[in-house]
């Protein structure tokens, strides 16, 4: 592995672990075992971490945001597809520890970030768009809507949240109560057989199982 590619995987994780804002150059130099002179070399600067962190973040999530057939998605698909979602949005848990903080210190990734957010806000009103086609979605355009707005909220401030409530957010189990929070805030909208919905909260429940896992 080359040393950029090391500095980005280790710098990863200790702005995951202990937040951007206490992770220092020289922290990524001591963990690499490198000297900040080398570390210069590569990156001159936290700030260009960043960034290349971001555009990873942006990649990762941009494949998973235009994958095709988005808007032909059953329940349960959509309900593993933000599960996707959610799981690269944690892979780069830094940038939701404190958003508010990284945008004022980087406004370059603030504007990334804003449009990350808008196709994430486009797909997710795809998503319930295409429920109301097949009458799986019960409201109008306004609670439409409220639920994209409701989708985002969840999806970009549930790591906060939950590390506000002195939960330990590294281990990933907030996604899961993330998913079963929308599940029963769709629930009253949702036109679905109950065992459909039972089989969802028992998916989540078990750490939500990929379709290729499910049994048929």
């Amino acid at each position: 592995m080359k040393t950029a590619e090391r500095i980005l995987l280790i710098s990863l994780d200790l702005f995951n672990h202990h937040g951007e804002p206490n992770v220092s150059s020289v922290d990524i130099a001591n963990e690499l075992e490198i000297s900040p002179g080398n570390l210069y070399y590569h990156f001159k600067g936290k700030e260009l971490i960043i960034s290349a962190l971001f555009d990873l973040y942006q990649r990762e999530m941009s494949k998973i945001l235009t994958a095709p057939n988005k808007d032909k998605l059953n329940v349960e698909d959509f309900f593993y597809y933000l599960l996707l979602i959610l799981q690269v949005s944690h892979k780069f848990l830094f940038l939701y520890r404190n958003p508010a903080e990284i945008s004022e210190k980087y406004p370059q990734v603030s504007r990334s970030f804003q449009r990350v957010l808008a196709s994430k806000q486009k797909t997710y009103a795809t998503c319930i768009q295409s429920f109301a086609k097949q009458g799986l979605f019960v409201g109008d355009s306004n609670h439409q809507q409220q639920m994209v707005e409701l989708l985002g909220l969840i999806t970009t401030q549930s790591p906060n949240y939950h590390q506000l409530l002195g939960r330990d957010i590294n281990d990933g189990d907030y996604m899961y109560q993330s998913l079963a929070t929308i599940l029963f805030s769709l629930a009253p909208y949702f036109n679905i057989e109950q065992e459909v919905f039972h089989s969802l909260t028992q998916l989540i429940d078990n750490q939500y199982a990929a379709p290729s896992d499910r049994q048929t």
